[in-house]
């Protein structure tokens, strides 16, 4: 049986239908978790990184499991104005790196037009920075880093998190470790201090610990230096 199979998908914005391709999660084998929660997978190609995202090859507006499907009427008008030169291009089979790349950009952008909650374009912004880490270009890696923690922090400064499957637990951790990458040290300390004593930290003991166990990492590195 193949790894891939066709799914029905529903373009949130023209409410077309079209298929794109999914991975049998039988056929996924984890290799490595990054403290960011980078995924590597043990067959590159075999990847769920690559998958997802849904593009709509009629209309060009693309989203992920996060988006919401409520445009505003600025909204509607800012997509149906952002994407009125697409010509059609279907992302539906079976996607290269660069592929991938491509279908993340489109989805920031969408989410952009549609002023998508920040949390949401954060997780785009760091999901296109681990494509990049896969393809190993640090730079662009670097580049949508820093745009992922510029995100999460709005997102914990307004609260648009809140009513997702971020926590703020685990919202401080991240704006810490993608801080940490990004060489923003004063900032991924803050962060991860904020994590260590948070008041609902006994329900996240495993996010908790990696954020004592990152904190020492950049501890122990000032005293080296």
């Amino acid at each position: 049986m193949n790894a891939f199979y066709d799914k029905k998908v529903t373009c949130l914005f023209c409410l077309d239908s079209f298929q794109t391709k999914r991975i049998r999660t039988r056929y996924v084998r984890v290799k490595n978790v990054h403290s960011d929660f980078y995924t590597e997978y043990a067959d590159n190609l075999i990847n769920p990184h690559l998958y997802d995202v849904d593009v709509c090859p009629k209309c060009g507006f693309a989203s992920n499991e996060s988006f919401t499907n409520h445009f505003s009427d600025a909204a509607k008008q800012a997509v149906k104005e952002g994407f009125k030169g697409w010509r059609n291009q279907d992302f539906g089979g079976e996607r290269t790196e660069s592929e991938a790349i491509q279908t993340k950009k489109l989805a920031l952008y969408s989410a952009m037009l549609k002023q998508e909650k920040h949390i949401v374009i954060a997780g785009i912004c760091v999901r296109l920075a681990w494509i990049y880490r896969l393809v190993k270009n640090g730079e662009q890696e670097l580049r949508f880093l820093e745009r992922a923690l510029q995100q999460y922090k709005l997102s914990f400064e307004k609260g648009d998190y809140e009513g997702t499957q971020m926590s703020e637990v685990k919202l401080l951790y991240m704006i810490g470790e993608v801080a940490r990458r990004a060489g923003d040290k004063e900032e991924a300390t803050s962060s991860f201090s904020r994590v260590i004593q948070h008041k609902y930290r006994q329900l996240e003991p495993k996010t908790v610990e990696m954020a004592r166990e990152q904190w020492y990492i950049i501890r122990n590195s000032d005293q080296v230096s």
